[in-house]
Order: C-alpha cells, then structure tokens, then sequence
C-alpha cells in the first residue's frame, strides 16, 4: 500500500502561528504535523510514499528527507500550488496511483488506531468521517443507513449531514481509474481550485464508498489557530 501526502498548500491562516513555515511543519509536541502521519504509515508497514510539494517545496522536502531519506520517498511538485487546490494536486500523482493506496491532507493529527481502521480487509474504498453535526464550511458527508457515502462536499444542506470527512482516505485498486477519470473531468472543466471532494463526489453513484467513523479516537484537521491549539492539548504528549 501507498501513502499519498498532499502538502503543497500555504497555510495562510496559520502563517503567523508557524513563523512562516508550511502548516504541515508546525510542532505538535516533538513532531511535527508531518513527521507524525509519517510515523504512523510505518507503524502498520506502508514504506512508499508520494508527497506534494509547493509552498516552500525545498525546506519541506528536506524536513521530510531528514525522516525517511533512505526510503527514497517521490516527490512531485505542484507549480501552481497557489492558484489551485487539492484536487489539482491531487491529480498530478495519476501516474503513482498504481494500487491502494491511502490518501492524506497534510494538516491532519490522529490517533494512529485510525489508520488501523483503513487497514482492514474491507473490499470497499473507506474515508474517515467525524460525526457530529457540522457547519456551512466543512467537508460534509450524507450516508446511507449501510455507512455508504452519497454526497460529499461543502455545498451540501447541513440538516442531512452525518457528520465532517476529516482529510484521510483509502482508495483501493478497482476504483483508482474512476478516480483518475474523475479528477481528469474536474481539470478540464476548470475545477482546479476545488477540493478534491469534487472528484470524489463524481464516484458516489457507481462506486461504493464507506464513511468510517472515526468514534472513541482523536482526530483534528488544524485550519485555524484555535485548532491548532486543541492539538497541542491533546497530542502533545502523544
């Protein structure tokens, strides 16, 4: 299995928290964001990684090159990082989407069980979702009693919502061409700048995907300072 980390973005509004560094470098106790999602694709075996660079590319390919250099990790980069979104970025590892492989944003602490939970032998593609009741700006999901997903995205009616995908998935093999063609369809219609949820949505009607609960375990996308904060109570010391 692969791990694709998207980390090209910029983090605007966090700059002033990081010091100018990209958010995924931020500290969460003695790790940072990145070095921690790194950890915990090595703890349940995964040793093939793609990353996503843009903002500050170097400093960030360095960062991550100090923790797993010997496992020669891909780099590809992503020259308009600020002109488009993770959709685009996520697009540009196409030709790495060669079997399943698990998807991060890189602004995301968890509990490692979590990935666990991704592992397993289910033949579906599997995204993890905090249910509660979510707000206008979040990634929404809408389900099915079968924990089958049959939206997704920010522009959905709060009221049916199940609760906020939270930046993790795992796509398995027989759906990888549909999520290329899906990703290839939001390109060429000028959807660079979306997230990559609208691709994701484009699969909902043929393709089954699982909402995984991510229920009794930690879990935090860090936008805001406030976030940010909430980590560091709660990872610090993990």
């Amino acid at each position: 299995m692969k791990a694709i980390i998207l980390a090209a973005g910029l983090g605007k509004r966090l700059q002033d928290a990081s010091n100018g560094l990209p958010k995924t470098m931020i500290r969460i106790g003695e790790s940072s964001i990145i070095h921690r999602q790194i950890d915990s694709c090595l703890e349940i075996g995964i040793r093939d990684f793609v990353f996503v660079l843009g903002f500050k590319k170097e400093i960030v390919k360095e960062h991550i090159l100090n923790k797993i250099g010997d496992l020669n990790p891909k780099f590809i980069i992503n020259p308009i990082f600020d002109k488009t979104n993770t959709l685009y970025s996520l697009w540009l590892t196409k030709k790495e989407m060669n079997d399943d492989f698990i998807y991060f944003n890189a602004d995301v602490v968890y509990d490692k069980k979590l990935l666990i939970k991704l592992t397993d032998d289910s033949q579906y593609s599997q995204l993890l979702v905090e249910t509660k009741k979510c707000s206008e700006e979040e990634v929404k999901v809408i389900i099915n009693d079968d924990m089958h997903i049959l939206e997704i995205g920010k522009k959905l009616d709060v009221n049916r919502c199940a609760g906020e995908f939270i930046g993790i998935a795992r796509f398995k093999k027989k759906v990888i061409i549909y999520v290329i063609k899906s990703l290839q369809t939001g390109v060429d219609q000028g959807y660079s700048n979306s997230f990559f949820e609208y691709a994701v949505n484009k699969l909902t009607d043929k393709h089954i995907l699982l909402a995984v609960p991510t229920a009794g375990f930690n879990c935090l996308e860090i936008d805001f300072p406030e976030d940010l904060e909430k980590a560091r109570k709660i990872f610090s010391k993990i």
